[in-house]
């Protein structure tokens, strides 16, 4: 892994925040869980599946080592419990294929509605970037449906400034077999959407 960037860990707060993510994209509304899935998420724009596996196997391998080297690190509390925070997100991240091999947009030319009269959201950004993470739907209406988006390859962030993306838009899922959205073989559930997918 080369692009792990541990400034949160830091930091412990990014202003910015709220201008680039949803936290409603994870059930638990954490940020540090969210900044940590969009590094993790990015990777996969960025290197190889056989990459990414072994890169995995690894970190998983080392896992105890990390968390007791954090036991016995001499900071203070507060930092311990924030650093905790960002490797129990980051193992929660890659610790499983379902986890890591999260639905993304797979094909070239995918666009966001900000309604059912298929308004564009920030026309001007153009399609969504292939490999954008998206959330399972939260509803559809007829070809459409409403996905969070995580904006892990910071498309629609500043100076951009695109609030709309961040808030529920829909998509077309339509019939076209390159767009088709393929659960991952042990979810146990079978649904076909566009645009999408789990793992290849």
């Amino acid at each position: 892994m080369h692009d792990f960037d541990i400034a949160g860990i830091v930091v412990g707060h990014h202003p910015w925040f709220k201008e680039v993510f949803n936290a409603a994209f994870v059930p638990s509304r954490s940020p540090v869980e969210i900044e940590v899935l969009a590094q993790v998420q990015r990777t996969r724009a960025l290197f190889s599946r056989a990459d990414l596996d072994a890169a995995r196997a690894d970190f998983v391998k080392r896992k105890p080592d990390a968390y007791r080297a954090l036991a016995s690190t001499p900071i203070d509390a507060a930092g311990k419990q924030r650093a905790q925070e960002y490797l129990d997100a980051f193992y929660l991240a890659i610790g499983s294929d379902g986890a890591f091999y999260r639905p993304v947009v797979t094909a070239p030319g995918a666009l966001l509605y900000a309604n059912e009269n298929r308004a564009l959201v920030c026309a001007s950004r153009g399609a969504v970037p292939v490999g954008t993470p998206v959330s399972a739907p939260l509803q559809t209406q007829g070809t459409l449906m409403q996905v969070h988006v995580l904006d892990a390859l910071w498309h629609w962030a500043d100076p951009a400034k695109c609030p709309a993306v961040r808030d529920e838009p829909g998509v077309d899922r339509g019939g076209r077999g390159r767009q088709r959205f393929s659960e991952h073989r042990n979810s146990g559930t079978r649904y076909v959407v566009s645009a999408f997918r789990r793992t290849v």
